[in-house]
């Protein structure tokens, strides 16, 4: 490695680096004091994501290890700004209020390096390091402040589901190495070729890969954890989980497929058996919640199953083909976690209100909280694809690039699965702009001594998540072009 390819690994030492320092600030002699770790992280994050501007134009593989290009660095933007948004909608959670230290600080921006890795792999085993070292930390984020009700039970289900994950990966990887006698992803093509290469073996492995992302991605039917890890999860996890750590796994997979582009068709079937199961399975139990984290999650199988359409849908030995399916997976990709984190940042703010997440109790919620109830407007009719937000604009890319290769059974499909999701989409917005029933004293509001009423404030960090993701969605539908364009 050389000195100037020491710039390239900067992003990874600010963030590595930065969570070992938050976690040394909050062991500092003297009084506990938890803003401290709160502000170093996010100063952490911040002079990451400057650092991180300065690399734009630069391109580097740094020991056939990790791939530093345009697409990696907007990912490296968009996830150490999920970080922050973690860490500001968790520093006034109620369910973790008091509990919120140096420690859970330092796991966050520890998931956020793990994202960097992954993104960033050109090699199967840095991507194997980058899905460990995010899935790790959210075993404990899951099940912090353990006394939570299903806190623990929820971890349990994480820490499986991530370990069977990485055994399929693994096990993957380990066909590939044998078939090919190569772990660097965009060497492996060429490689099946060779003379003492097994394609077959090659070939099953990627299936294993496939399946391995799948259950990450809760594509069904590896899909049944979600719904329970969110419910059980803190608010500012679920959004990580939600937003961050399943986009860096979908962003992985498409930079996977850019690079094996010539042998991608062989996981044409497989790809287009998870499309069918996640679109159908998924809009059709979310249809049965009455918990607005559980149908987010089963939501979520839904939306992945569209993203998965544009990828299984490249047309061999296409390059055009391969160019415009990755541009709409992208789009689709980065458009859904910022829609989705406002639905999490809003989830979050009316958390001391509603900590269940049933339907029923955010009932009049949207009206005590307009900010609150406007933004949620905004996420739920973004995640349901109506215009001119950027969940519109993220449909009609995707579906154009599906049917522009042939496949027009499988858009009526996602079509249908969208009219489908408008249902219980709306069921969100009717609960928080319904009719209050009872005309008691809100409990967002003080009683003084003279009997005047003073409403509480609303907090800093949840308060700027919602405000600025709201923005982020409908600013990516109006500039949708420009914004797909910045992107690669």
């Amino acid at each position: 490695m050389s000195l100037h390819d020491l710039t390239y690994v900067l992003p990874y030492a600010f963030v590595g680096i930065g969570a070992l320092i938050v976690l040394l600030l909050g062991v500092l002699p003297g009084k506990k004091n938890n803003q401290v770790p709160y502000v170093g992280s996010i100063v952490v994050l911040l002079a990451t994501m400057f650092q991180v501007g300065t690399l734009f134009g630069s391109e580097a593989t740094i020991e056939n290890f990790v791939t530093i290009n345009h697409f990696v660095l907007v990912a490296f933007e968009l996830f150490a700004a999920g970080g922050l948004a973690t860490i500001l909608l968790a520093q006034n959670y109620p369910a973790l209020n008091k509990h919120v230290d140096e420690e859970f600080y330092g796991l966050v921006l520890i998931a956020v390096l793990g994202t960097f890795l992954l993104v960033s792999a050109a090699n199967l085993l840095a991507a194997f390091i980058g899905m460990e070292t995010v899935a790790i930390p959210m075993f404990a984020l899951v099940a912090w402040n353990p006394r939570r009700k299903g806190a623990i039970e929820g971890a349990v289900k994480y820490a499986i589901t991530a370990t069977v994950a990485a055994a399929f990966f693994m096990f993957g990887i380990a066909l590939i190495y044998f078939g090919t006698g190569t772990l660097v992803i965009d060497q492996i093509p060429e490689a099946m070729g060779g003379a003492h290469a097994i394609p077959l073996l090659a070939i099953m492995g990627m299936i294993f890969l496939i399946v391995g992302i799948a259950f990450e991605l809760a594509l069904a039917p590896f899909h049944s954890w979600l719904a329970d890890v969110f419910q059980a999860s803190p608010s500012p996890v679920m959004a990580f989980i939600g937003s961050i750590a399943k986009i860096a796994m979908l962003t992985f997979l498409i930079h996977f497929a850019i690079q094996i582009a010539p042998i991608w068709y062989h996981l044409e079937s497989v790809l287009w058996a998870l499309v069918f199961l996640s679109i159908v399975l998924g809009n059709l139990l979310a249809l049965r919640q009455s918990n607005a984290k559980r149908i987010l999650a089963y939501s979520s199988v839904a939306q992945f199953g569209y993203v998965m359409m544009a990828l299984a849908s490249v047309v061999p030995n296409d390059i055009s083909s391969m160019a415009h399916s990755v541009r709409a997976a992208a789009y689709y990709g980065f458009s859904y976690a910022i829609m989705n984190m406002v639905a999490f940042a809003v989830i979050t703010m009316l958390g001391k209100y509603n900590p269940s997440g049933d339907l029923a109790g955010y009932r009049g919620l949207g009206r005590r909280f307009p900010l609150a109830g406007v933004a949620m407007a905004i996420a739920v009719l973004s995640l349901a694809g109506i215009p001119p937000t950027a969940g519109f604009f993220a449909k009609f890319f995707l579906f154009s690039s599906v049917y522009a290769n042939g496949h027009l059974g499988f858009v009526l499909l996602a079509v249908a699965g969208s009219a489908v999701s408008v249902f219980y989409y709306l069921r969100i917005l009717l609960a928080l702009f319904a009719k209050q029933e009872s005309e008691e004293t809100s409990v967002d509001v003080t009683v003084n001594n003279d009997g005047s009423l003073t409403a509480q404030p609303v907090a800093f960090g949840p308060a700027a998540v919602i405000a600025v993701c709201a923005i982020g969605t409908l600013a990516f539908g109006i500039f949708a072009q420009y914004a797909l364009n910045f992107m690669f």
